[in-house]
């Protein structure tokens, strides 16, 4: 190894102070130990450096900082105070915020693709930047908990100039949640001047700067970055982004090739820069894929699909090792179900059930319905999907059953059953109905759950001992914790527990089976055996007097959604049942009417002869029977 290339990997490993030093005290005194013609060309070529970044925009990452905090802490001082004075100067600080950030913007660009320079400097910048805007839409305090109007309405214009003052990108915006779109474009045409640079210690540490993308606004977003920002490949239906008054055509040769106008590339990147975008998807592609390792979806399995350049090849590995951790856990074995689902591999789906059905949670049921779904369209497998359709939903049911009987414990006692029999047998919307309904739900009532006597509160107030049956011993979250941020994924095993999406769960199964090939047979048979368990769905008095005892509780609220769901179902499927009956009813009249009238003529004129027909202008008979009208009552 040349000397020259093992003092540059030795300064490359060292700190940037050690650097300094190393050139100050070995390297600046060898100039004048050397001849006076290689001294003076050695300064000549710190002049031309000198000279050619002399004016450089000056990234000062912590005086930004001082001054977008100092805002921030401002704009949560002001969300304080404004419960107080009832004034609020939000929406300027908002403002000031993001004029703050945008205007910095250009010197970054300017930075690494003019000066090319910088590059990790300019990666803290935009991280820092990308951080605020994640901190003013999903942190505590800030527009995520107050009106968004201003915040998602603020109308943004951002342009990127050459040092020349030439335009070569502007964005109007609309929300600043998508000045996002700004800093990916930014970082597009930064990593790839990093790769035009062919530097091997810059292009060392990409991917490390795509890991820390994608711990601050997420993995589609270093996706993203492919597309200078945009949600997708093929370019967005809007105006041109472009400057209006520059006309960048004059720039291309008239013989030179015709260029991508997809959102790969873009019109200002010279011919260098423009063929560094295939390293640069399979720098991404990489980083994807090693994040598919760890935790695969099927978002990721359709990102990696559509930004790979060897489909085929691509798409094996990703089955490989699909297959190597699809049973690891309940998160890879629902995305597993989703992937295999998509594309329609119908017996990987029943091999996984088979062995790993118990990895599947309430909240993966999108991942089972779709493998359900896909089931179906296989004739070998419809039974099967059927099967597991009927049982999902009765599953469902009883989980709504089962939560129901923490507050109604006493539904199920035989003297409470007979007398909702009896209920049943008096007219809707009586107040004899309504009393009764009142006195049998307080009769189901689990006790020492009721809300507590106006009395028995006041005492407790003033410090009273009430004993152990005011408490709700069935509420793990008194203070509703779990309803502080319902965002929050730390949360999700919780609310899962103590919070089910009861009515979603047996929604999307009714919508399933609308999917499902012969589903819609499967759903009058859980019907009857629905209501074989909860006979009390039939009444919607009894319901709404059920839910009214459990309004007033939050813990039981999801409770409350699932017993509407059941109701709404049993109302749907009733009225489903009947209108199928009466059908069915009309249709045997209509077939038993011709054989009637043409079954023998001469008795039929005998009949007339004896019945002589009522003339279209004579009343009816008054012995004649009653049709319908005010005489068809209950």
């Amino acid at each position: 190894m040349p000397p020259s290339e093992r003092f540059l990997r030795i300064y490359d490993s060292l700190p940037e102070d050690a650097r300094r030093r190393l050139v100050e005290k070995h390297l600046v005194p060898l100039l004048n130990a050397v001849p006076p013609d290689r001294c003076k060309k050695s300064i000549s070529a710190a002049l031309r450096m000198q000279k050619r970044y002399d004016g450089i925009p000056v990234l000062d990452l912590k005086s930004k900082k001082e001054e977008v905090n100092a805002l921030l802490d401002e704009l949560e001082r002001d969300t304080k105070r404004s419960f107080v004075k009832g004034r609020s100067i939000r929406d300027e600080l908002l403002s000031e915020i993001v004029d703050s950030l945008t205007d910095w913007l250009n010197d970054i660009w300017i930075v690494v693709y003019e000066y090319k320079v910088n590059f990790e400097d300019a990666h803290r910048c935009l991280l820092f930047a990308a951080g605020v805007l994640d901190h003013l839409c999903n942190s505590r305090g800030m527009p995520s908990e107050t009106c968004k109007c201003t915040f998602n309405n603020m109308y943004i214009h951002v342009r990127l100039k050459k040092r020349n003052g030439r335009t070569v990108k502007s964005f109007s915006l609309s929300g600043a949640a998508t000045l996002d779109r700004v800093l990916l474009w930014i970082w597009r045409d930064l990593l790839l001047v990093m790769l035009a640079s062919e530097d091997p210690r810059l292009t060392g540490v990409m991917p490390e700067m795509l890991t820390d993308i994608e711990n601050v606004v997420g993995w589609q977003s270093v996706e993203r970055i492919l597309y200078g920002g945009r949600e997708g490949l093929m370019p967005e239906e809007a105006p041109d982004d472009s400057d209006e008054e520059e006309n960048w055509l004059e720039d291309i040769d008239d013989g030179s090739p015709e260029r991508c106008t997809c959102s790969y590339h873009a019109d200002h990147w010279p011919d260098r820069l423009n063929d560094q975008i295939i390293p640069l998807r399979q720098l991404v592609q990489d980083h994807l894929l090693s994040l598919f390792r760890i935790t695969p979806s099927l978002e990721l399995w359709n990102s990696l699909l559509t930004i790979t350049t060897h489909f085929d090849s691509t798409k094996s590995q990703l089955q490989t090792h699909l297959a190597s951790i699809a049973t690891t856990s309940s998160s890879t074995f629902a995305a597993a179900l989703a992937i295999h689902a998509v594309e329609n591999n119908d017996e990987s789906i029943v091999s996984m059930l088979d062995t790993h059905a118990h990895l599947l949670r309430p909240r993966d049921a999108p991942s089972y319905q779709s493998a359900v779904v896909s089931l179906s369209r296989n004739p070998l497998f419809q039974t099967r999907a059927l099967q597991m359709l009927e049982k999902e939903l009765l599953e469902s049911a009883r989980t709504v059953r089962a939560a129901l009987h923490g507050s109604f414990s006493e539904i199920d006692k035989q003297a409470n059953k007979d007398e909702f029999d009896n209920i049943m047998k008096l007219r809707h919307g009586t107040d004899a109905r309504r009393e009764r309904i009142e006195l049998w739900v307080d009769a189901i009532v689990t006790p020492g759950s009721q809300p507590a006597h106006p009395m028995a509160f006041a005492a407790m107030m003033i410090g009273l001992p009430l004993g152990a049956a005011m408490a709700d011993a069935d509420d793990a979250d008194p203070l509703g914790y779990l309803d502080v941020d319902q965002g929050d994924p730390d949360l999700e095993d919780l609310r899962e527990e103590f919070r089910p999406k009861l009515k979603d769960r047996f929604e999307s199964w009714i919508n399933t089976a609308g999917k499902v090939k012969g589903g819609n047979a499967i759903l009058p048979k859980a019907y009857k055996e629905i209501l074989g368990w909860m006979p009390f769905l039939r009444a919607s008095d009894a319901i709404d007097e059920m839910i009214g005892r459990l309004a007033d509780r939050p813990s039981k609220h999801h409770v409350c959604d699932g017993m509407d769901a059941l109701a709404h179902f049993v109302k749907v499927q009733r009225k489903k049942l009947a209108a199928k009956a009466d059908k069915q009813k009309k249709g045997s009249a209509a077939s038993a009417s011709p054989l009637t009238s043409g079954s023998n003529p001469t008795s039929a004129s005998a009949a007339e002869a004896a019945h002589p027909a009522v003339p279209p202008h004579a009343p009816p008979s008054p012995f004649a029977p009653s049709t319908g009208g005010l005489n068809d009552v209950d």
